[in-house]
């Protein structure tokens, strides 16, 4: 099973996170409402990677994703610590996953294909270009199309790389 699982749905509230009167956190509940799990919450936090750091409204389309693995309460409706979001008005699927060298992810179902010739837009998390084959990351894939094998191939539209932070010792 995936790691990190992608929810679609339309913005319906956007509401800061206040536990007490007095809280003037920088976290933020969005709240979106998807044809597979209803009415579904996310917390937003400072650490949350948003996809071209768009703002989100009431009405936008979104995709979502977060942790499968970390714990969460037992409250209707659901809620999530969003781990990425992004803008999905152009109907594109998306994928965040650990992909290998050869560019297959972790659960063995995405394959990506890139060439010289392929328009597929790769960037770093802080939007730098990068210069690399992205294999060995955890990366941010929007694609439009797959094909029906096992594992499904794709030519990206951007792929968004995730490096783990620099060891100093």
């Amino acid at each position: 099973m995936a790691r990190y699982s992608p929810i679609y749905g339309t913005v319906t509230s956007v509401t800061p996170l206040m536990t007490s009167s007095a809280d003037k956190s920088c976290t933020m509940i969005i709240s979106i409402m998807s044809e597979s799990l209803g009415q579904t919450n996310f917390i937003v936090t400072p650490q949350t990677y948003v996809l071209s750091q768009h703002t989100f409204n009431t009405g936008d389309s979104i995709v979502a994703f977060y942790d499968t693995k970390a714990p969460v309460p037992l409250i209707y409706p659901p809620q999530f610590t969003a781990v990425v979001l992004a803008e999905n008005s152009d109907g594109y699927e998306a994928a965040f996953d650990y992909f290998d060298e050869d560019l297959l992810s972790s659960s063995q179902t995405l394959k990506l294909s890139l060439s010289d010739q392929s328009d597929t837009t790769i960037v770093l998390s802080n939007g730098q270009t990068f210069f690399y084959n992205p294999g060995g990351h955890f990366l941010l894939v929007t694609y439009a199309f797959t094909t029906r094998s096992i594992p499904a191939i794709t030519t990206p539209l951007m792929i968004v790389v995730f490096c783990p932070p620099d060891r100093k010792t």
